[in-house]
């Protein structure tokens, strides 16, 4: 934020020195950027009157220039500007003037005329092309208005005044106002401002009989202020209102623009000024954009809308974006002779986004997207009024039309001095505490000795707790004021939750596992779900949406993290890599009737090689096992998402549904460039870590040997191993100590419906050796058993 401090001192007048006020900004929280001073005092650059203006005779291209600057004799001055005549009032640089770059400016002779200084233009006094008039950017400086011949440049269009740039954080949009930084440059030297006047004069007529009124068809639309102004004479600026918006960053156009620019840049209300002779109906409807609307704006360009777009129409079409640019078709021209003034409000969130997504900025798009009061919207309008009336450009129609929310709920927090001391280490007391607030105009009423109930004012959005008025009066009194003391607390006993813990070990068993961890984004496109083939009335579409997106492709915040799995491994393809083992663990997002989203902690694991469907079951059973969870039970499914029919299965935790696994289908892989089979599991941990069993149980080692037993077990193919693994067990007699699938096989001598499936048994007592005897029975009664499935040995 530019803050010219000669516009500054229109609310304020400080008797310091400039190192001073920027010193104590930055120690108040303005933090200072830079200060840029255009020239010096420059004494030898004076006004000087054209008091004639002839051709060289010797070359046509340069003019001689007879000029008063208030010396006892006129001088001559030669020049080859073209914007010129008799009559206007113009910076000239008198010869023996040194210049701030040490240049030292002397008679010469131009074909026998002797110019005896030179006229100069404001990039020559360093002002940036940007905001200069484009009437003279190609020529020298001509003043609006009449000077006292000899007046020094200074005093005219005070480049010698310093201009401070302030950075100004996001949650302050009432610093970026020149009336808001005027206010913290007093509030830091213990004044208070005087705000600018809003009495103006206007005519008896009806505003109703200009305007058929204001139509807020939107909810992005907050409030709408109109006003009238009629035979408006629409010219150059007076001087010093050019002179204060190019000091502050901004080119003049014309007086009316000027005047909306000035305001806004004065109050942070941003404004905008219609011809009202071109608005259909003479009417106003705040409305959400059409699709594929088309609107040409100021700049010249034609825009693409859609409707999430809000803009400003007549009874006819779009006549301007709303909070970013007006219309090409009814902008403010020489010829224009009434206008209709618009001080309005609009939803910040709609505003950022319509910027980002038409790539459209402007001041008053990045005042919009950091928060305006609604009450600011009549006071600026009131201002702009109040300087058509006092510059005399037009006549202001009497009325105002206002629709909307007239101003916001009042915002009252309450102020212990206790904790204002705890927190800070200082003895204040009430009444410095009083004080402070009050010089940033909150209203203060004590409740007792120890408590204040603070009103704050409409312009201090960020103000909302306790913390922050502390933050408040503590600024004032000067952060390096505070002295170095240690931290008082009670001791306390840092822990890591059980949620932490639990990731913490789980992350560890993979990582042993040979596993590398992934980290990726928690927004997708919504058109990965169209990739995995997710059906259209899935919850996984219940998907929560942005606001203020990076772009389509992070839009959304994802219900899997199977997407970003799929991501990595195909990526990683490309790279040349062979054998992967990845897993995720973070969160996933569920849609909720509370404001905020449910967050699920959950677990993705991804393979790609020369890996089964069993191997990633066996990687997911020993990981969950070893940190608490066993018992997982897995069901097969032919209807999943994104996975092969047939090769996939539903995971369940104690009868609850709690995750899916199984190899990735021909059509997602394609879909993704994977060239071979990929295996995902994804389990939801949130549905089961407060089942996790943390208490760990002494289990001394086998005395007695084992007797190992391989079995091959012909069965219907569709069969799953799970119902095979239960009747080994149930018919064990407590002597079954572990259980190992080690092989499948359909093909040769098996038949076409069938498969044969191989298993480890370790038989074990844990009073005695076993011997072949104790456990013929048992594997007869095994066979039968399963026999009984139409599951038979394979001999």
């Amino acid at each position: 934020m530019l803050v010219p401090l000669i516009w500054q001192k229109d609310y304020i007048k400080i008797d310091k020195d400039l190192k001073t006020i920027t010193d104590r900004l930055s120690e108040t929280g303005s933090h200072v950027e830079e200060v840029t001073i255009h020239t010096s005092d420059l004494d030898g650059i004076l006004v000087g009157k054209v008091t004639e203006q002839v051709k060289h005779v010797e070359a046509d291209r340069l003019q001689v220039l007879t000029i008063d600057i208030g010396k006892d004799e006129p001088i001559t001055i030669i020049t080859n500007a073209k914007n010129t005549k008799k009559g206007d009032y113009l910076p000239v640089i008198t010869s023996g003037t040194k210049l701030d770059d040490g240049t030292v400016i002397e008679d010469h002779d131009f074909f026998g005329i002797v110019s005896q200084g030179m006229l100069t233009a404001y990039s020559e006094l360093g002002y940036e092309d940007s905001v200069i008039p484009k009437e003279l950017r190609e020529g020298v400086i001509v003043f609006e208005g009449e000077y006292e011949p000899g007046t020094p440049l200074s005093q005219v269009i005070h480049s010698n005044s310093p201009v401070i740039e302030y950075e100004i954080t996001p949650n302050r949009p009432d610093c970026l106002s020149i009336i808001g930084m005027a206010r913290e440059t007093a509030a830091s030297f213990g004044e208070k401002i005087t705000y600018p006047s809003l009495d103006f004069k206007e005519n008896d007529e009806d505003i109703k009989d200009y305007s058929n009124g204001v139509s807020i068809e939107s909810d992005k639309c907050n409030r709408f202020v109109a006003r009238v102004a009629k035979n408006v004479e629409v010219k150059r600026s007076p001087q010093w209102l050019q002179n204060y918006l190019m000091l502050a960053g901004m080119r003049p156009i014309n007086n009316i623009v000027d005047i909306t620019n000035f305001v806004m840049l004065e109050t942070g209300q941003p404004l905008h000024a219609y011809d009202l002779d071109k608005l259909a109906d003479q009417k106003i409807i705040v409305r959400d954009a059409r699709e594929g609307e088309i609107l040409k704006t100021l700049d010249g360009v034609d825009r693409k809308l859609d409707p999430s777009m809000l803009v400003i129409a007549d009874g006819k079409e779009a006549i301007g974006l709303a909070g970013l640019m007006g219309g090409m078709d009814s902008e403010v021209t020489k010829d224009t002779k009434n206008i209709l003034l618009e001080a309005a409000n609009f939803d910040q969130a709609n505003i950022r986004k319509s910027s980002k997504t038409l790539g459209l900025r402007s001041e008053a798009s990045s005042r919009f997207e950091k928060g305006v009061p609604v009450e600011m919207a009549d006071f600026a309008s009131r201002r702009a009024m109040k300087l058509i009336d006092e510059l005399a450009i037009g006549e202001v129609v009497g009325g105002s039309i206002d629709e909307g929310i007239k101003e916001r709920e009042e915002m009252k927090v309450d102020l212990r001095l206790e904790r204002l001391n705890m927190l800070t280490g200082v003895d204040f007391d009430l009444d410095t505490a009083i004080r402070n607030l009050e010089l940033l105009e909150f209203e203060v009423e004590k409740l007792d000795d120890k408590r204040l109930r603070v009103r704050v004012p409409y312009f201090r959005s960020d103000v909302t707790i306790e913390a922050d008025l502390i933050e408040e009066v503590v600024r004032l009194y000067g952060m390096g004021n505070i002295e170095n003391a240690p931290l008082v607390s009670s001791l306390q006993r840092g822990e890591r939750s059980k949620r932490r813990l639990l990731r913490d070990e789980l992350c560890s068993k993979l990582v042993g596992q040979k596993f590398s961890e992934l980290a990726t984004y928690s927004f997708i496109s919504p058109r990965e779900y169209d990739r995995l083939g997710v059906d259209k009335d899935s919850n996984l579409r219940d998907y929560i949406k942005l606001i203020n997106p990076l772009g389509e492709d992070y839009s959304v915040m994802r219900t899997s993290q199977v997407p970003s799995m799929l991501d990595v491994i195909a990526k990683n393809i490309k790279y040349g890599q062979k054998d992967m083992r990845f897993f995720e663990l973070d969160r996933t997002f569920e849609k909720t009737s509370d404001k905020l989203p449910k967050e699920n902690i959950t677990l993705t694991m991804g393979l790609y090689g020369d890996y089964s469907f069993y191997d990633l079951k066996d990687f997911f059973t020993l990981s969950m096992g070893e940190v608490g969870f066993t018992g997982f039970t897995f069901k097969a499914n032919e209807n999943i998402y994104a996975f092969h029919a047939g090769r996939c299965a539903d995971i369940f935790y104690e009868g609850d549904h709690v995750g899916i696994m199984g190899e990735i289908s021909y059509e997602v892989r394609d879909e993704y460039e994977i060239d071979k089979g990929a295996l995902i599991l994804e389990i939801n941990l949130a549905k089961i870590e407060d089942k996790r069993i943390i208490d760990r149980k002494y289990k001394q080692i086998a005395k007695f040997p084992a007797i190992e037993r391989d079995y091959s077990f012909v069965c219907d193919r569709n069969l799953e191993s799970e119902l095979i693994e239960n009747t080994i067990r149930e018919n064990g007699s407590g002597l079954v100590d572990k259980i190992s699938l080690f092989d499948i096989y359909t093909g040769e001598h098996i038949e076409e419906d069938k498969k044969s499936i191989s298993y480890k048994v370790l038989y074990r007592a844990k009073d005695r050796t076993l011997k072949d005897k104790d456990i013929a029975g048992i594997e007869k009664k095994i066979l039968e058993c399963l026999a009984k499935e139409d599951i038979e040995l394979r001999s």
